[in-house]
């Protein structure tokens, strides 16, 4: 699933028009639609957190990659806002499997099916590689 930029953003601001409509309405409508729900349909700190040290499937094209959640961190919050969740989600995957930067739709068997952008990020242990996906909530 190849994303570009342009198709990135313009996603986003929908999303981010979207944001004004009901949460239930939303997931009625994903739902008949057949379209996977995002970080706003209660995906947050907490539930991840919870989910350390499992395997999330990265659906890249035809296969599916594991890579297990090694920590959940705050991010720092910025502005006046305390109506705000940021955090980071660092995975650990095989040197064999190695993911590109992409947009991936990711499967879990508790938190079912979503999508992020995961980025490759340096890490001094050379065994394994390492993804990030930052989350930015502005009403949690």
């Amino acid at each position: 699933m190849v994303t570009s930029r342009r198709d990135f953003i313009k996603k986003s601001s929908l999303i981010a028009l979207a944001a004004g409509v009901p949460l239930s309405r939303l997931e009625r409508t994903a739902a008949s639609q057949g379209e996977v729900p995002s970080v706003a349909s209660g995906l947050n700190k907490t539930a991840f957190e919870a989910q350390l040290n499992t395997i999330f499937l990265i659906h890249d094209g035809a296969s599916r990659v594991g890579i297990k959640l090694v920590d959940v961190t705050d991010l720092p919050r910025w502005g006046a806002t305390t109506q705000r969740e940021a955090f980071s989600l660092l995975f650990r995957g095989d040197r064999a499997t190695a993911l590109k930067q992409n947009t991936y739709l990711i499967e879990h068997e508790t938190l079912g099916l979503f999508s992020f952008l995961i980025v490759p990020v340096m890490r001094r242990q050379k065994s394994a590689v390492y993804y990030e996906a930052i989350i930015n909530r502005l009403n949690p």
